[in-house]
């Protein structure tokens, strides 16, 4: 299937042709550029000519030199540094700003709170649920039962544990205070018993 070089330059022939005969199209093809209209400002030229010599002859020399060195006068005597003084205060238009700043820091600042919150709380919770799974994973009966009361009267289990808890706490606080108060008695003992030491000797 291997084409011989004939055929070959054959094909490349026309190929050439094919491109004389695009090109030859391409340098007959007329372009046509759009018409360009200048348009004619020989009236407005000449009245401005007209009013640079009226200028030009109502206005001397003299005078327009008398005005530089005045200018030139002026400047000299300004000094090169002007000091400024800048007075910083509020407006009426920037209360809006202000209480806008004001609001955004609060809500900022709560929005910060309650994630700070939220955090304390979510890991008072995982902490729970790590206890409530070592429970389940040791004592899977009494897992089983907390499960099924607390599914059977949510809004029952929950007082009764608020009521467990505030008893447990009142429970502490005496046992507490009960130690403090037999600590209190033996010191009360201890130095009653060095004052009679003291009272025989």
């Amino acid at each position: 299937m291997t084409k011989t070089i004939e055929e070959r330059l054959e094909e490349q022939e026309e190929v050439l042709q094919l491109m004389l005969t695009k090109l030859q199209t391409l340098e007959n093809r007329k372009i046509e550029f759009p018409e360009i209209r200048i348009p004619n400002y020989s009236n407005q030229l000449e009245i401005l000519k007209k009013e640079l010599l009226r200028v030009n002859h109502s206005y001397p020399v003299e005078k327009i030199d008398e005005q530089i060195a005045r200018i030139r006068k002026l400047s000299d005597g300004m000094p090169e540094v002007v000091k400024v003084r800048r007075y910083h205060h509020f407006e009426d238009k920037s209360k809006g700003f202000i209480i806008g700043a004001i609001v955004l820091l609060l809500v900022c600042c709560m929005a910060v709170g309650i994630a700070v919150s939220m955090w304390n709380e979510n890991g008072r919770l995982n902490e729970n649920s790590v206890k409530f799974r070592i429970i389940r994973q040791g004592y899977p009966n009494v897992a089983y039962w907390a499960d099924a009361t607390y599914h059977r009267d949510p809004e029952m289990i929950k007082g009764l544990t608020e009521k467990l808890e505030t008893e447990q706490l009142a429970a502490v606080h005496a046992e507490t205070a009960a130690r403090q108060k037999v600590q209190g008695a033996k010191q009360h003992m201890k130095k009653l018993k060095q004052l009679r030491n003291t009272l025989k000797k």
